[in-house]
């Protein structure tokens, strides 16, 4: 396929199969993402792959770090954002989690921005090799607790949790784009 092509077509699936995705295809995917451009070749980025029983681990962190935003909420609304957070990992056999980690030879956006080039060289590689991914946040992305969790130092910033698998069917998800003409103003 086609660069342009594989850009265009590309979509996040959060619906996937709970078939596992080989170590051999991530490391292929981690690769990829090894190879966006960064400025004074800081390579700002660093990878957390989460599979297997670590999802369930990363579940229960995730609930407990949730557990201590919600007080203060009704018994129910907390006790379903806690379940929501306990249960996200599962959504995907793998999750690749990616964050910068800005090293201070240049600007933070910098670095921030060459990981955001790091996410799309993985995801269109996985769109290529018939992987579907879809990237979350969520507010939990951002607390200091799940950088610790991770193995992260507190000056890292989690840029996406990229949930990968193989999709349940075959999506046609159609999408538009303003064209870059209507958005671009020329200087000559």
């Amino acid at each position: 396929m086609e660069i342009l092509d594989l850009i265009k077509n590309r979509r996040s699936i959060g619906a996937v199969e709970q078939t596992d995705v080989p170590d051999s295809v991530i490391l292929e995917l981690l690769e990829a993402a090894t190879w966006a451009p960064n400025h004074k070749k800081t390579e700002p980025w660093k990878f957390r792959v989460v599979k297997g029983e670590g999802r369930v681990k990363l579940g229960n962190e995730m609930a407990r770090i949730m557990e201590g935003k919600t007080k203060g909420l009704d018994e129910e609304e907390a006790r379903k954002k806690i379940e929501k957070a306990k249960k996200g990992p599962l959504r995907a056999p793998a999750i690749i989690i990616l964050a910068a980690s800005p090293s201070g030879k240049v600007p933070e956006i910098e670095e921030v921005v060459a990981a955001g080039c790091a996410m799309q060289n993985l995801l269109l590689l996985a769109e290529e090799k018939g992987i579907s991914t879809i990237v979350r946040t969520g507010d939990i992305a951002y607390e200091p607790e799940l950088n610790t969790y991770l193995n992260l130092e507190e000056s890292d910033k989690i840029i996406g949790l990229i949930y990968i698998g193989y999709s349940k069917k075959d999506f046609n998800i159609q999408a538009k784009r303003i064209s870059a003409e209507e958005k671009t103003v020329w200087f000559k």
